[in-house]
Formats: C-alpha cells, sequence, structure tokens
C-alpha cells in the first residue's frame, strides 16, 4: 500500500511496548487481563486512532517561529519579507497536504490498522501460549460489531466461576446482539438496493447533459416537431369542416363513388 514504511515501523514498536507492559504487569491466573485498554473499543479501533492521530500531527502547517531570522543566514541579496516567506510557506503547506492526501489515504490507514491488529493478536496468541494461558477466554478486545465473531459465541457462558445471574445475563446479551446483527444485514441490503438505485438514476441529476437535449429544452427539435404537427392538426382540422359543409349543402344531389385516384387527389388536397 501507499503507507510509510516508518510509520509502519512506529506502529509496530507500539504494539510491541504494549505487549510487554501487558505481559509483564497483568498476568493473571485466569487469563490476561486487557483493562489497561479501553474495553468500550476494539484492537482495530485503538490502532486506526492511534495512526490518524499520528497522520493529523503530520498533516498541521508548518509555521516559522517569530525570531526566525536570527537563526536564519545572511544572504548577501536583499532581505527577505514577511510576505515572501507566507507564500513560500503557504505553497509548501498546500504541497504538504496533498501529499498525505494521497500517501495517507483512508484505504491505507485502514490496511495498516488491520496488519497491525493482525500482528497485535498473533505476538499476544505466542506470548499466552508460552505462558500456558487458556485460548479458549472470550477477550474484551474482540469485534463484536463482525458477523463472523457473533456467529461464533457460545450459547453459554463458559466460566466455571461465574454465577446464575451473570450466566442469564450473558444469555440475554447474547440474544439481544444477534437480534442487532440480524436487523444490520438486512440494512445493509436495504442499503444496497437504495444504492443500486441512487446509481441508476445518476444520469437524471444533470437532465441538460445526460438525457436528450430536444426533450428538455424550449427550442429542441421535438418542439419543433409538435409545433409542426399541431399546424397540421388544424389544416386537416379546417379541410374536414369545410368537407363537412360541402356535404350538407350537397345532400340533395345523388351521391356518387370516388376511385381511388380521386380518393387520393382528395386526401393530398386536404394537407
Amino acid at each position: 500500500m501507499f503507507m510509510s514504511c516508518d510509520l509502519l515501523s512506529i506502529a509496530r514498536l507500539h504494539v510491541r511496548s504494549c505487549l510487554r507492559d501487558l505481559l509483564g504487569n497483568q498476568i493473571e491466573d485466569a487469563g490476561v487481563d486487557m483493562g489497561a485498554m479501553d474495553a468500550s473499543r476494539t484492537v482495530f479501533e485503538l490502532k486506526l486512532a492511534f495512526i490518524r492521530a499520528q497522520v493529523r500531527i503530520l498533516s498541521e502547517s508548518l509555521e516559522p517561529p517569530e525570531n526566525w531570522r536570527i537563526y536564519a543566514t545572511e544572504s548577501e541579496e536583499d532581505e527577505l519579507s514577511d510576505k515572501a516567506v507566507q507564500d513560500a510557506l503557504q505553497k509548501l503547506n498546500g504541497a504538504l497536504k496533498k501529499h498525505n492526501r494521497i500517501i495517507y489515504s483512508s484505504q491505507a490507514i485502514q490496511h495498516v490498522a488491520q496488519q497491525i491488529t493482525s500482528l497485535y493478536w498473533s505476538l499476544l496468541s505466542h506470548a499466552t501460549h508460552n505462558v500456558g494461558i487458556s485460548d479458549k477466554r472470550l477477550e474484551t478486545t474482540v469485534d463484536l460489531c463482525s458477523h463472523f465473531n457473533i456467529t461464533q459465541l457460545p450459547a453459554e457462558l463458559e466460566d466455571q466461576h461465574a454465577s446464575e445471574e451473570e450466566r442469564l445475563r450473558y444469555q440475554e446479551l447474547r440474544e439481544r446482539l444477534m437480534r442487532l446483527d440480524t436487523e444490520r444485514q438486512q440494512r445493509q441490503r436495504r442499503l444496497g438496493q437504495l444504492r443500486r438505485l441512487h446509481k441508476l438514476l445518476e444520469p437524471f441529476s444533470e437532465p441538460q447533459n445526460n438525457i436528450q437535449p430536444n426533450l428538455v429544452t424550449r427550442d429542441g427539435e421535438l418542439v419543433q416537431e409538435l409545433e409542426k404537427m399541431r399546424m397540421l392538426v388544424a389544416r386537416v382540422s379546417g379541410r374536414i369542416e369545410q368537407s363537412k359543409e360541402r356535404s350538407t349543402s350537397s345532400e340533395g344531389s345523388p351521391p356518387y363513388a370516388f376511385g381511388a385516384d380521386e380518393k387520393l387527389a382528395a386526401l393530398l388536397d386536404m394537407t
């Protein structure tokens, strides 16, 4: 990915430092105590927040100190004006922000956070295996937003020291979590349908450019053809009225039949 190797190295050192503190001071008889970490957030969320904080620091605008002229190298040319320095810094900050948007994109940050999470759990699993801690314990940092993790939850609380109230509480929370997960999947399917419909309707957002111009403009070809049709209808209606008047005036005369050529000539004469 496009993430800087230095940032990934720093994150790895941060993970290893956390593991040393965790395994050195917080290993208990029942398992690893994860209380030092925010129990309401997953490892992925914690690492993602850490990386984003570092990226924000790197993305801050550069400003010269107030006494920068004291440390500046003397030049034989004209002295730099404050405006020239500000213009140069403005261009530099613009280039820096553009660079950070490309290199530290949201996709790249999430990718690195996933790698750090995998490394974290790999190191933790190896360390806990060496000290003899059971891996059947449900960690407090498990991502319970994941459908896979929700389906892997045991039906009953696997803790021999848990009370009956705690077991009932676990079952209630598990059922509620599974129900919410089902509702979320339904909403995600609905969201997918709405997004597909929105994509199909995108051409109609700019009808002047995406739809045939003659359907929406006043002077288009369709409007001109409709005007011609109105004139033709008016002429035909007038000829029909004249034909009715002639037929009314000649009711007393004997009827006669038109031939094929005469009918065609009469029709052409009406138009």
